[in-house]
């Protein structure tokens, strides 16, 4: 009797051990889920990366932006005073990794700013407006606002 109690003793603390690891089904399920998750969120990170890249073109191109109202303030409603680096009296920003540079049009002083292959070679521009008040706006277009990298 005793030894039956002992026995069935020792099965139960064998059945208890055994429990308290995963099976190998359930790891399996958490790899799949694993795999299901990265595969949603890998082309969503690089996505991200991709505009985060694309914005240093929208800064510089606002950089040029500022340039460019205030020497239409000085100059009074002459965008054709305005359109070029030497009448902001600024330089042509440097092209970089994610930018291949930022363009002044001539006699329009539309300011374009232009991706690398980093920044999947969207544009964006800022085209100046001058209304019959006087007032200055800037109207945003370029390949980048139908991939929604810049907002208008």
């Amino acid at each position: 009797m005793l030894y039956y109690i002992d026995s069935k003793l020792a099965e139960e603390i064998k059945a208890t051990y055994y429990r308290n690891g995963f099976s190998l089904l359930e790891l399996l399920l958490v790899v799949a889920l694993i795999g299901i998750l990265a595969a949603f969120a890998v082309p969503t990170y690089q996505s991200y990366l991709q505009k985060t890249r694309f914005m240093e073109v929208v800064q510089q191109s606002h950089s040029v932006r500022i340039a460019q109202s205030a020497c239409l303030m000085q100059s009074g409603e002459s965008i054709q005073s305005c359109d070029s680096f030497s009448e902001l009296a600024i330089t042509s920003p440097k092209s970089s990794t994610n930018t291949q540079g930022v363009s002044l049009t001539t006699s329009s002083g539309i300011i374009t700013g232009t991706g690398s292959s980093n920044t999947g070679n969207y544009t964006f521009t800022l085209t100046p407006n001058i209304d019959t008040n006087g007032v200055l706006s800037y109207t945003p277009g370029g390949s980048c606002l139908a991939v929604g990298f810049c907002k208008p």
